[in-house]
């Protein structure tokens, strides 16, 4: 058995509880959980916003922790290994984005790390728990030089800004703006400042300037008449908000053939006029997170450029609260749950 923060049913408050992980399958490592990160979505799985939750549910898909056993065929790891766990823990191995190396996009659906179907009909519990279980091939080594707390949302918030940089070549001498300085945000400005991009960050007001300056943006643009001065000018911008902000603003301000990638997952559906793609050959993106080998690289160019996710460490008797400050978005920038207080 494993304490946990469980919810009941939908729209309860997590409390204090307890789930039986089974037995350790051969290929999967036990982890003693220390950390585990606060995602947005934990909120919206928490009160089925999106119509797909189901109760009793465990949130909970930025794990770090030590590994505290292992499995008869595990290689990867030993006792005591500093390990990660991220949003997915397993695929189905065999259909075509699989076979490319390309697991989050399983066509028969990969197996995320709470809230999905397990074959038992039961479904699968998350990280704000004492222990997890977890395939060695879907966990990830965390490099010595980056602490467990704040490497935790690395996990989520790191790979989800993260793989979209990768794919649409980010690197010296493009302009990439971020919409939203909060989870995923403070993120995206750092590894594509990292990457040698010129960062702008689009706001709501000015209260978070000097974070995005510091984190590596070189403007802040809050304005209309701001807006105004970059139509054509960016090659790709980075969508983090949560909330339906509109999608017209952000493809004009898009050079030609330049890229809008959507990482929030807002409630209301975003509407868009199709002139704004079709007369510059625009293009709206989607991103979900990363195979396994972009995160393992991820995690080793955050321990180069020594980045970490801005983090607010919260108790297990303090995660109710916290859960209410991000939905205000009273958080800089990242809660982090600490499991030892389960």
């Amino acid at each position: 058995m494993s304490n946990c923060l469980i919810i009941q049913s939908e729209g309860d408050k997590l409390t204090r509880g307890e789930i039986d992980r089974g037995q350790l399958a051969p290929d999967e490592i036990e982890v003693d959980i220390h950390f585990c990160g606060v995602c947005h979505s934990d909120i919206h799985q928490g009160k089925n916003d999106w119509g797909r939750a189901f109760f009793p549910l465990v949130p909970g898909h930025e794990v770090t922790g030590i590994v505290k056993s292992i499995g008869s065929e595990v290689t990867k790891f030993k006792l005591g290994d500093r390990v990660g766990v991220g949003v997915f823990k397993d695929s189905c191995g065999q259909c075509e984005m699989c076979a490319q190396g390309k697991e989050n996009y399983c066509l028969n659906g990969r197996t995320q790390t709470y809230n999905a179907p397990l074959p038992n009909g039961e479904r699968t519990k998350g990280g704000y728990a004492r222990t997890i279980h977890a395939r060695e091939s879907f966990s990830h080594h965390i490099p010595e030089n980056l602490p467990l707390d704040a490497a935790a949302p690395l996990l989520c918030a790191g790979i989800t800004t993260y793989a979209p940089l990768k794919k649409w070549g980010v690197g010296p001498g493009k302009k990439v703006a971020v919409v939203g300085i909060g989870g995923l945000g403070h993120m995206a400005v750092k590894f594509a400042a990292a990457l040698g991009a010129e960062v702008s960050v689009i706001g709501r007001d000015d209260s978070k300037k000097q974070d995005a300056l510091d984190f590596g943006a070189t403007e802040f643009l809050v304005t209309d008449e701001q807006f105004e001065q970059k139509l054509n000018h960016f090659d790709l911008v980075l969508n983090s908000a949560s909330a339906n902000l509109g999608v017209d603003k952000f493809l004009k301000i898009l050079k030609p053939e330049g890229v809008l990638v959507m990482l929030g997952l807002p409630t209301e559906r975003p509407d868009f006029d199709p002139f704004n793609v079709v007369y510059a050959g625009r293009i709206i993106a989607g991103s979900n997170v990363a195979p396994m080998a972009l995160t393992e690289e991820m995690l080793e160019f955050a321990s180069e450029k020594n980045i970490l996710s801005e983090i607010e460490i919260c108790s297990a008797d303090e995660i109710n609260q916290a859960w209410e400050r991000v939905e205000k978005s009273d958080v800089r920038y990242r809660f982090v749950l600490d499991a030892k207080t389960i």
